[in-house]
């Protein structure tokens, strides 16, 4: 009888030769990294093109920690490989992609709008720390909505934000005394923002707002007269949303009487002030400023040269919120008045009004 046949030798786990291909790969992926870093300073393209490919094979096979490592390491290089940054910017796991995100010039204004529109919450708090960062990223980040993000935001003393954008923060700061207190700190806000805040906001944002404030400022803010109830509510009115649906109206020129009517049906004041600005041609600080009983003389310019209706005009005057209610005989005297008007000399005036 013949011999039995020897038992074959055990083959490799799968496992196995799997952690041997990893290992292998992240011993190159950092020897290419050292090699990289120790290079001349810009790389040239063809270099970056390269480095590109050797990532692109390696980054698959290797594990979450040398990922870290190598986003650390690239988000300091000022060219660095510019598809491996993207690559590490929008992983999944924010300590991955959180270097890259916070640090990495080489990705541009475009591509951070980008991650901003898709980046989870995580994701986009690593944006808001960007040193620098500007207007139009900082409006797309306080367009998410995402608390955290206010809070990185406010506590980014280089980041730079639009007048609307602070309109944004100082509204949520209102019932939010940890934002208040962290927007107090910064030295770019502006003064009648603060000023409006203060009397807008619950005791307790107060409160920690003006402690926080720096002296001088305190001081200011201490002193401050009240305002009145629609002043210091339109302060805080939030325009960014109301701006672009406006400016879409206008564009398909449905911009006119009765959109601004349907606004003062539904109470929509921060739409109402935004229309008129638009459709006059001036800014809407002027236009908020003309809302004050004192200035509806000046309103009713402005209601002119927007070619309103004196229907509509006369909804605005009575709905303008935080303002009693207009008398019935103040109405009529109002009517008379914008009669009168041309709308060749209310349009000409309206654009030499200066807000107060």
């Amino acid at each position: 009888m013949p011999p039995a046949p020897s038992a074959a030798p055990p083959a490799k786990s799968p496992v196995g030769e799997a952690r041997t291909v990893s290992e292998l790969a992240t011993d190159i992926l950092r020897k290419t990294t050292s090699l990289l870093l120790a290079g001349p300073r810009p790389a040239a393209d063809e270099q970056l093109d390269l480095y590109d490919q050797m990532f692109a094979r390696l980054m698959p096979q290797v594990g979450t920690d040398v990922l870290t490592e190598l986003s650390a390491a690239l988000a300091g290089v000022e060219r660095a490989p510019y598809a491996t940054a993207r690559l590490l910017a929008v992983h999944p796991e924010v300590r991955i992609a959180a270097p890259m995100l916070a640090k990495a010039a080489v990705l541009g204004e475009r591509d951070l709008a980008d991650f901003i529109r898709t980046g989870s919450q995580s994701h986009l708090v690593a944006i808001a720390s960007r040193r620098g960062i500007g207007e139009t990223l900082t409006t797309l980040l306080i367009g998410r909505g995402h608390p955290a993000v206010r809070m990185a935001l406010a506590q980014n003393l280089t980041a730079r934000l639009s007048e609307d954008s602070y309109r944004s923060l100082f509204k949520v700061a209102e019932r939010d005394e940890d934002l208040a207190e962290k927007l107090a700190l910064r030295t770019d806000l502006p003064a009648k923002l603060s000023r409006a805040f203060v009397t807008a906001a619950s005791e307790g944002a107060r409160a920690r707002f003006i402690k926080a404030a720096p002296p001088a400022t305190r001081a200011t803010l201490q002193a401050a007269p009240a305002r009145t109830a629609g002043a210091a509510m339109r302060a805080i009115w939030d325009y960014q949303q109301v701006k672009t649906e406006v400016a879409a109206l206008s564009r398909t020129g449905k911009l006119g009487d009765s959109a601004v009517n349907r606004f003062c049906v539904t109470g929509d004041f921060p739409a109402v002030i935004a229309a008129l600005a638009l459709l006059c041609d001036v800014s809407i600080e002027l236009i908020e400023s003309l809302m004050d009983e004192n200035r509806l003389g000046d309103l009713l310019l402005a209601c002119k040269a927007a070619r309103l209706s004196w229907a509509t005009t006369a909804m605005l005057l009575r709905g303008r919120p935080g303002y009693d209610v207009i008398q019935a005989e103040d109405v009529e005297e109002a009517r008379k008045r914008f009669e009168k008007l041309a709308l060749s000399e209310a349009q000409w005036k309206v654009r030499g009004l200066k807000p107060s």
